[in-house]
């Protein structure tokens, strides 16, 4: 490794501002030069070498100098003197670690369909009973003449269509499974209660209770709920 740096000589002992120096060092001689003038030119191997708080203390041929440059770091590691002080060593240890990898971003949440498969069950056995309903039953009417079996066929359709738009990720479907549900609720309130039920009706009011119950659960686990 070959540095080449600015630095400045003062004379050990020496009070003034020194001599602005070229240094060129690598792993075996250490150069200086002022302006066009050769100040020394050392075997790394014939000199004393000392690293001090800022800068390095020499000793060459006879004479000791201290010796500031503007990469101490950079100096230390050339001329092979890092291991004799524990400061350079951190400096350049943290100089040629990489930087910590970035955090990988967090994965973006999968969307669950189970509500929404959820409610297309409910749907499709509210369908199916209001289906049972209408071939037991010939079409079974409220005082107000209304089919139950239609309003049930028709409610689990738009269930089902609702759970259609929940699942590629529209808003307010939880809202919207609730006020079905509700209405199917009161529905089945009137069907049980208005009509006599016989025998050829229970399986058609088991698979429309059944239909209401998941829905039910489904809505109170908040599977209908979207990511933000």
């Amino acid at each position: 490794m070959t540095v080449e740096l600015d630095g400045n000589v003062r004379m050990r002992g020496d009070t003034g501002p020194g001599v602005r120096v070229q240094v060129l060092a690598d792993g075996h001689r250490l150069r200086l030069v002022s302006g066009n003038e050769l100040v020394g030119d050392w075997q790394i191997s014939n000199i004393g070498i000392v690293v001090l708080q800022e800068g390095f203390n020499v000793k060459a041929e006879g004479e000791e100098f201290v010796l500031r440059t503007e990469d101490d770091v950079a100096l230390a590691e050339a001329i092979g003197v890092a291991a004799a002080s524990p400061r350079i060593a951190r400096r350049i240890a943290a100089r040629h670690n990489p930087e910590a990898p970035p955090e990988p971003e967090e994965p973006t949440p999968i969307r669950s369909n189970l509500g929404a498969i959820g409610l297309a069950v409910a749907g499709g056995l509210i369908i199916l009973g209001g289906s049972f309903l209408n071939l037991d039953g010939g079409g079974n009417e409220t005082a107000s003449g209304g089919d139950f079996w239609i309003a049930f066929v028709m409610g689990g359709v738009l269930m089902i269509a609702s759970a259609f738009v929940m699942s590629i990720g529209t808003r307010f479907a939880r809202t919207v499974a609730a006020v079905l549900l509700i209405a199917m609720i009161i529905a089945f309130g009137f069907l049980v209660s208005g009509t006599s039920a016989d025998a050829s009706e229970l399986t058609a009011y088991g698979f429309i209770a059944g239909g209401l119950v998941v829905g039910v659960a489904v809505l109170f686990s908040g599977s209908l709920r979207q990511p933000d």
